[in-house]
C-alpha cells in the first residue's frame, strides 16, 4: 500500500527561506489533498529570581506573542484566499523548536515536515549545526528540506537511491505515491561500496521488480563507490532531478569536529529538495533530551 501524505507541518520565521518552504508545502498539499500546519516557535526572554518571581520581560513576551499572532493570522488569510480548496491551521508556541514540532507531530499525526534550507553550510553551521540540520535530526517525522533557491515545486523527475536497506520498502511506497501524484518518472540509483555490494544489488533488483509491478515508468543505474553522498549529488545534477528521496540513515560518524557525515555532505552538495524518510515510531523511541536547557527557536532556520 502506498504511503499517504495527509498532514504537512511547516516551521516559519517569515523569511524568504521559510516562505519558499510554505510555497512548496502548498503545492504538495494540492496534489495529495493534505492539510497544512504553519508553526512558529517564539523565544521567551525573561529572568526568574530565587523566589521564582518573573523580574523582567512579561510585557515584551506578551507583545511578541501579539505581533507574531497577527503575522500568522495574515499569512493564514492570504494562503486561504489563494488556495480555497486547502485547509490551513496556524500554531504559535513558546516551546523550543524541536520539542514544539514533535508535540504537534504527536497531536496532529503529521506525515511530513517541510523546512527551508540555505543549502551549503558555513563552517560555523558545520560545527554548531544549522537549524534545518537540527530539524532533520530532531523531529519525529519525515523531513523535506527545500533550498531557498528552489523555484520548481513539481517533481517530474524523482531520484531514488538504494544505498541502505533500512525502511527501503516504505521509501519505495512513498516514492511511488509521489510519482503518481506528479505523473513523474523515477530514476532508481543503486549505489554501494564493496562491503555491502551483494545485499544492495539484491535490494536494487527487488525495487526494480516493485516498480514494474506497479507499472511505474523508471530508469535505473548502479554505481560502485565509497563516496555515496557526492555521487548521489552529482548524479542528481546530471539527471536533472527535481527531488531526491533518501532513507534517514547516516553512514559513518564524525571523525573530527571539521568532518562531514552523510547528511551534511548531501545537504552541502545538492541544490534540489531532499526528502528524508523517517520511521515515526522509531524516531520517537530514540528521542533524547539533548536540547534541554537550550532555546532552539526560530528565526534562523539555516
Amino acid at each position: 500500500m502506498q504511503k499517504q501524505i495527509n498532514t504537512i507541518l511547516v516551521p516559519t520565521d517569515f523569511t524568504e527561506k521559510s516562505n519558499n518552504a510554505v510555497k512548496m508545502a502548498v503545492q504538495i498539499a494540492k496534489r495529495h489533498e493534505a492539510k497544512i500546519l504553519i508553526f512558529h516557535s517564539i523565544s521567551n526572554h525573561y529572568i526568574i529570581d530565587r523566589t521564582g518571581k518573573q523580574v523582567i520581560g512579561a510585557e515584551t513576551v506578551d507583545e511578541n506573542f501579539r505581533k507574531i499572532q497577527i503575522s500568522l493570522d495574515e499569512l493564514h488569510a492570504s494562503l486561504s484566499t489563494e488556495n480555497p480548496t486547502l485547509h490551513f491551521e496556524t500554531i504559535l508556541d513558546n516551546d523550543n523548536l524541536i520539542h514544539g514540532i514533535n508535540k504537534i507531530i504527536d497531536q496532529k499525526n503529521v506525515d511530513l515536515v517541510v523546512s527551508g534550507s540555505s543549502g551549503q553550510q558555513k563552517i560555523s553551521q558545520l560545527i554548531l549545526g544549522s537549524m534545518s540540520y537540527e530539524i532533520l535530526n530532531g523531529v519525529n517525522a519525515s523531513v523535506l528540506l527545500v533550498p531557498e533557491t528552489c523555484t520548481k515545486y513539481a517533481f517530474d523527475k524523482i531520484l531514488v537511491p538504494v544505498r541502505v536497506l533500512d525502511d527501503l520498502a516504505d521509501k519505495v511506497d512513498l516514492s511511488l505515491a509521489i510519482a503518481q501524484k506528479n505523473n513523474g518518472i523515477i530514476t532508481l540509483l543503486g549505489i554501494s561500496s564493496e562491503t555491502d555490494l551483494d545485499a544492495l544489488k539484491d535490494a536494487y533488483q527487488e525495487v526494480r521488480q516493485t516498480l514494474v509491478k506497479n507499472q511505474q515508468e523508471y530508469n535505473a543505474q548502479f554505481l560502485l563507490t565509497q563516496d555515496k553522498a557526492t555521487q548521489i549529488s552529482k548524479f542528481s545534477k546530471d539527471d536533472d532531478a527535481d527531488i531526491i528521496i533518501l532513507n534517514y540513515q547516516d553512514e559513518g560518524s564524525w571523525k573530527s569536529i571539521f568532518s562531514e557525515n552523510f547528511f551534511k555532505q548531501i545537504i552541502n552538495y545538492t541544490d534540489i529538495p531532499l526528502l528524508f524518510l523517517k520511521n515515526k515510531e522509531r524516531a520517537k523511541n530514540n528521542e533524547t533530551d539533548d536540547n534541554a536547557g537550550f532555546d532552539i527557536t526560530l528565526p534562523c532556520p539555516g
